[in-house]
């Protein structure tokens, strides 16, 4: 998978779970956007559809886009 695909999927995906409709700083926690737990578990399964396996608790404990995009890689590879 393409690092900058993979970039553009997650910050399309988390814009829709959490309805915002503007830029999302990479490096801003993504609860101030309006991001639940509900919304991290949705991500979870979409993750796991591609083929990348995350635990809810490794999203939560790092909720900003970047470091998630170093998990996807990490486990990607």
């Amino acid at each position: 998978m393409n690092a900058e695909t993979d970039a553009d999927w997650l910050h399309t995906r988390v814009a829709e779970i959490t309805g915002e409709d503007g830029p999302i700083d990479p490096d801003e926690d993504l609860t101030l956007y309006g991001l639940d737990s509900m919304g991290v578990m949705r991500l979870v399964m979409l993750l796991e559809e591609r083929g990348v396996m995350l635990e809810f608790d490794e999203l939560l404990g790092q909720p900003t886009l970047n470091a998630w995009q170093a998990l996807i890689r990490q486990r990607s590879n």
